[in-house]
């Protein structure tokens, strides 16, 4: 995308952008530009913890918008993409978790989920250089929900920001069909396995073949294992007992402004 703001707080239009033309449209835009000019938008985090130790490792970093009239993050997202500007609000959300992280402990990282497209955009080398926090405590989660055009030019992209510290994960894996491709592609740091294969797995046979597939899948290609959604003490005991190191869920933590101890 063209038009990049020339500082943090300076998000424009990008002039290859077409204009609203519905009323509709319009509405969304209006909506839209009152967001990012009054940045109408919080960090919450959710940690990430050491099934063993109960230790806060990372931080999962989500978006709350505070804008009336109430719209889901999901909505905000989908309504800026449908004019044009969903890189524009990808980048207030980076820039304001990013600088609310600053106030977590500093051995704890902060995942931050961005598009491939995002990932292409020479905004994001410039955020995490003015950042302030080291490379390695950034994650950034790719969602298997996104499309990937181009391999090449995602790695290529990501390489810079890889070699300084900064890591890649793979989110909702097992979640749809494209996970493994993202894996087998990027070569993530962490891959996130989805809740929809977590919830259950104390009473499953089946999901604890999988997950002890994908430890040792994890292993061999040097990647962390991080499970998502757990929600109950048996769910918890299971992942332990099967050796996943790490996960986030209800049971472990709510978002909240900053992750409790």
């Amino acid at each position: 995308m063209k038009g990049y703001g020339s500082g943090p707080g300076d998000i424009t239009r990008s002039p290859d952008v077409p204009r609203a033309q519905s009323q509709g449209d319009e509405d969304i835009a209006a909506r839209l530009e009152s967001l990012l000019t009054n940045r109408s938008l919080v960090a919450v985090f959710q940690p990430i913890r050491h099934l063993g130790t109960g230790e806060i490792v990372g931080a999962e970093a989500l978006t709350r918008f505070v804008d009336f009239p109430f719209r889901s993050p999901d909505q905000w997202f989908a309504d800026a993409e449908s004019i044009g500007r969903g890189l524009d609000l990808e980048f207030l959300a980076l820039e304001t978790a990013i600088a609310a992280a600053s106030r977590l402990p500093a051995n704890v990282y902060v995942a931050v989920n961005l598009s491939p497209s995002a990932c292409l955009d020479m905004r994001l080398s410039r955020i995490v250089r003015e950042s302030g926090l080291r490379p390695e405590r950034i994650v950034v989660e790719l969602t298997e929900r996104s499309p990937v055009a181009d391999y090449a030019r995602l790695t290529a992209a990501l390489a810079p920001l890889r070699s300084a510290g900064l890591r890649v994960a793979i989110d909702d894996v097992g979640a749809g069909f494209s996970s493994m491709r993202h894996i087998l592609k990027l070569s993530p740091e962490l891959i996130k396995l989805d809740r929809s294969i977590v919830a259950g797995i104390d009473s499953n046979p089946s999901q604890k073949a999988l997950f002890a597939a994908m430890l040792s899948f994890a292993s061999n290609i040097g990647a962390g294992l991080v499970a998502e959604g757990i929600e109950t003490s048996s769910e918890l005991s299971t992942l332990a007992e099967l050796g996943v190191e790490t996960g986030q869920g209800y049971l472990l933590g709510r978002p909240s402004v900053l992750p409790a101890p």
